[in-house]
C-alpha cells in the first residue's frame, strides 16, 4: 500500500469534499481517502498494482476540480512551501479584490433599495440593475461554476443554493423593470447576499493562512546548507543535495543538517526542539544526532543516516499535516448530513414559495424573496466546515506551542481525560531561569542592587 497527498483547487464548500471523497473511494485499489476542505488536500492510501497517483489526479480533474500531487519533501523544502504560500497570497488578493468590488457596487444598491423605496430618484431601477449586474455575474461567477460542477456530478452544494437564490431575486427584478413597472424589484438583495458570502469566504481564507503558519515556521527551522566531505575535500552544499552515508562536519553553534551517527569528535547538543529538555546532551562517537538540533561547544563529524523526508523534523511535520487531513468521527456524521441537506433545503424553499403565493395570496416578488431567504440562510457550509476548521486550528495552535496532536479523534476524546501526567522541566516549564521580581532592602536602590549583582555575575558562567 502506498500513501499520497494531492493538493486540490476549486473546492467551494463541504459538498465539493463529498463529491471528491465518494469518487476516490469508488476507485478500484483505493483503501482510504480523506479529503479536507480547510487544508485543500486529499490524503489517499492505495494499492499500486491496481491504480496510481496520476489516475487519482485525473479522477479529481474529471469531477471539475484542479490539483497537483504533493511530492514528499524534507523540512528544508522551502521551494514547495513558497509556491503554496504564493498561491494562497494570490487567492487572498483575488478574494480581497472581489470583496472591495462587490462592496463598491452592492452598498449603493442597498442604500437605493432600502432608503429610497418610497421616494425613488429618476431611473432608480435602471441604476440598481446596472449596480447589481457586475456583482451577480462577475463576483458571483464562482457560485455558478460550483453549481454547474455539482449538477454535472448529479448532486448539489452550497453554490447551488446561492446561485438559485440570488438568480431568482435578480431575474425577477429584471422582469419587474422590463414588464411590470408597478412591481417591487430586489436587485439590492442579490447584490448584498453575494457581497456577504464573498466576505465570509475572504475571512475563511485569512483564518486558513494563519493556521498553516505553525507548520511553515517548523519547516523554516532546518539548516539550509551542509558542510560535507567528498573526494577528500570539504564542500558546502544545499541541504537538498545531502545523501545517505555522506560525512558531514558540524562546527560550534551550527544547526545539525540531517539525522546521523557521530564518527569523530565530541560535543554537547541542544535537543529541546525534539525532546523539550533544555539541558544540552553530551554526545560522542557512535551517538545519534537529530537534524535541526543545535550544536553547542564542540566540533564533530557524522555519517548521514536519514535525509529529506526521513528526518525526525520532517516526520513531525508530516504527523501534523496528516492530523489536519484526518477526519474526526463527528465530521463523518456532518458529511453524511450535508449530503442530504441541500435537496431538502431546495424542497423547503419550494414549499415556502407555494404557501406564501397560493395560501396567503402574497405577491410573486414577496413569495420569491421568502424562498430566497430559505435557500441562502440554509447554506450548509458551517455544518461541514466547523469540525475540519476546529481540527486545523487545534493542531496548528498545538504545534505552535510544541504540542503534537495526532488527529481529530484525539481532540474529540480529550474531554474525557481525568489526569494528565507531565515531565516538568522543558515541558511545562521553560528550563531557562529568568528574573521575575526585584525586592530591595532598606537603604538601597534597585539600581545599586543591580550594579552589585551585575559585577558579581560578570565573570560567572552560571545561568
Amino acid at each position: 500500500m502506498k500513501k499520497t497527498t494531492i493538493n486540490i483547487t476549486g473546492m467551494h464548500c463541504q459538498s465539493c469534499v463529498t463529491i471528491i471523497d465518494r469518487a476516490l473511494k469508488k476507485q478500484v485499489g483505493v483503501k482510504t481517502a480523506n479529503v479536507n476542505f480547510s487544508t485543500e488536500k486529499a490524503a489517499i492510501e492505495f494499492d499500486e498494482k491496481q491504480t496510481n497517483e496520476n489516475q487519482l489526479l485525473e479522477l479529481i480533474k474529471k469531477k471539475g476540480y484542479g490539483g497537483h500531487i504533493i511530492k514528499e519533501h524534507g523540512h528544508h523544502a522551502g521551494h514547495g512551501i513558497t509556491l503554496e504560500e504564493k498561491k494562497k497570497k494570490v487567492e487572498l488578493k483575488r478574494l480581497r479584490f472581489k470583496v472591495i468590488l462587490s462592496a463598491i457596487f452592492g452598498v449603493p444598491a442597498f442604500i437605493l433599495g432600502m432608503f429610497f423605496m418610497k421616494n425613488p430618484i429618476p431611473f432608480q431601477e435602471y441604476i440598481m440593475w446596472a449596480l447589481a449586474t457586475p456583482v451577480q455575474f462577475y463576483v458571483g461567477r464562482q457560485f455558478y461554476q460550483g453549481a454547474w460542477a455539482a449538477l454535472k456530478n448529479k448532486t448539489s452544494n452550497m453554490d447551488t443554493l446561492i446561485a438559485m437564490g440570488t438568480s431568482a431575486a435578480y431575474f425577477y427584478s429584471v422582469y419587474v423593470v422590463l414588464f411590470a413597472a408597478k412591481g417591487h424589484q430586489y436587485f439590492e438583495a442579490s447584490a448584498v447576499l453575494i457581497t456577504l458570502v464573498i466576505f465570509g469566504k475572504y475571512l475563511e481564507a485569512v483564518a486558513k493562512g494563519k493556521t498553516s503558519e505553525a507548520i511553515s515556521k517548523l519547516m523554516k527551522m532546518g539548516a539550509k546548507t551542509a558542510l560535507v566531505v567528498r573526494n577528500g575535500k570539504e564542500i558546502k552544499i544545499p541541504i537538498d543535495d545531502v545523501k545517505k552515508d555522506d560525512i558531514v562536519i558540524v562546527k560550534p553553534g551550527e544547526k545539525i543538517p540531517v539525522d546521523g551517527v557521530i564518527t569523530e569528535g565530541h560535543s554537547t547538543i541542544d535537543e529541546s526542539l525534539v525532546t523539550g529538555e533544555s539541558i544540552p546532551v553530551e554526545k560522542g562517537k557512535k551517538d545519534l544526532v537529530i537534524g535541526s538540533t543545535i550544536n553547542k561547544q564542540g566540533s564533530f563529524k557524522f555519517k548521514a543516516t536519514k535525509v529529506g523526508s526521513e528526518t525526525t523534523l520532517s516526520r513531525i511535520i508530516k504527523l501534523i499535516e496528516d492530523a489536519q487531513t484526518k477526519k474526526a468521527p463527528i465530521q463523518r456524521f456532518a458529511d453524511n448530513v450535508s449530503a442530504y441537506f441541500v435537496p431538502i433545503v431546495i424542497f423547503i424553499a419550494l414549499i415556502t414559495f407555494t404557501v406564501w403565493f397560493s395560501l396567503f395570496h402574497a405577491e410573486v416578488g414577496f413569495a420569491i424573496i421568502a424562498a430566497v431567504a430559505v435557500l441562502v440562510i440554509a447554506c450548509p457550509c458551517a455544518l461541514g466546515l466547523a469540525t475540519p476548521t476546529a481540527i486545523m486550528v487545534g493542531t496548528g495552535k498545538g504545534a505552535k506551542h510544541g504540542i503534537l496532536i495526532k488527529g481529530g479523534e484525539a481532540l474529540e476524546t480529550a474531554h474525557k481525560l481525568k489526569y494528565v501526567v507531565f515531565d516538568k522541566t522543558g515541558t511545562i516549564t521553560k528550563g531557562e531561569p529568568e528574573v521575575t521580581d526585584l525586592v530591595v532592602g532598606k537603604g538601597i536602590t534597585e539600581k545599586k542592587l543591580l550594579e552589585i549583582a551585575g559585577s558579581m555575575e560578570k565573570s560567572s558562567e552560571h545561568p
